[in-house]
């Protein structure tokens, strides 16, 4: 029964690690433009999003229910979708 669900499991692992990359990128564009009045607000959310998909995760590895693992991936898919919406609507308004 371990193995059930894993393609699911693995899908938030890698939204999470694709939302620390962007928060990685983030800084760096942050470090490398000091002016940049949204780089703070960016990071904030981002990191408050990371904790909750660090939660998300560890939900989704321990349960064995379908209904929890896919109610997982689609939370998990709707803050990183939020998180990408947030850089597409700051370069449509601000560049």
């Amino acid at each position: 029964m371990k193995n059930r669900f894993r393609f699911p499991k693995w899908t938030v692992t890698a939204i999470t690690v694709l939302l620390v990359i962007l928060i990685i990128v983030t800084f760096i564009l942050k470090q490398n433009n000091p002016d940049w009045q949204f780089g703070d607000a960016f990071l904030l959310t981002q990191a408050i999003a990371l904790v909750i998909q660090l939660v998300l995760n560890g939900i989704n590895w321990r349960s064995n229910k379908k209904i929890v693992i896919l109610t997982t991936l689609f939370i998990s898919a709707t803050v990183m979708a939020s998180i990408i919406w947030q850089f597409i609507s700051y370069n449509l308004v601000f560049n």
